[in-house]
């Protein structure tokens, strides 16, 4: 009888130590990162088209320090929506032509958040003034890619 019972308290023991293990591997296999996508879109007040090609998306960690790389090929029809996103953000600076880097002068402030986007000799660019957190964008409307850049430090 005995021995029955330690059988069991034994599966028991097993069984649980089996659950916290499937548990742990769960949680940290889990990517919690929202989409760059979506990510991007929201920082950058823009809208993403969806069906674009994706050449690279990329997390980097380096301890408390991360980088995400996020770039992308726009077919003409999408470099026309995403343009005419950028042209709509409230960060679009109309006013500005960037020919080598954008000057403080140029941000436009949001509910206490500085950036701006701009146009290049080859596109857009966006670029933000927020402390630790860095976002910078490349559109080139010729070669139609856009190239995502988001780093923490």
């Amino acid at each position: 009888m005995n021995q029955l019972i330690n059988r069991k308290k034994l599966k028991r023991h097993l069984m649980k130590k089996s659950l916290i293990v499937i548990c742990i591997f769960l949680i940290i296999s889990c990517n919690y990162r929202t989409p760059s996508r979506i990510r991007f879109s929201k920082i950058c007040d823009i809208k993403i088209p969806k069906d674009i090609k994706v050449i690279r998306d990329e997390y980097q960690d380096m301890w408390q320090d991360f980088a995400i790389i996020y770039e992308i090929k726009l077919s003409p029809k999408n470099c026309n929506e995403l343009t005419r996103s950028i042209r709509e953000s409230k960060y679009y600076n109309s006013e500005t032509f960037v020919y080598d880097n954008i000057h403080k002068d140029m941000y436009i402030e949001v509910n206490g958040m500085r950036a701006v986007w701009a146009r290049t000799q080859t596109g857009y660019v966006f670029l933000n003034d927020w402390n630790r957190d860095v976002y910078s964008v490349e559109i080139d409307t010729i070669n139609l890619i856009a190239k995502f850049n988001e780093s923490h430090d």
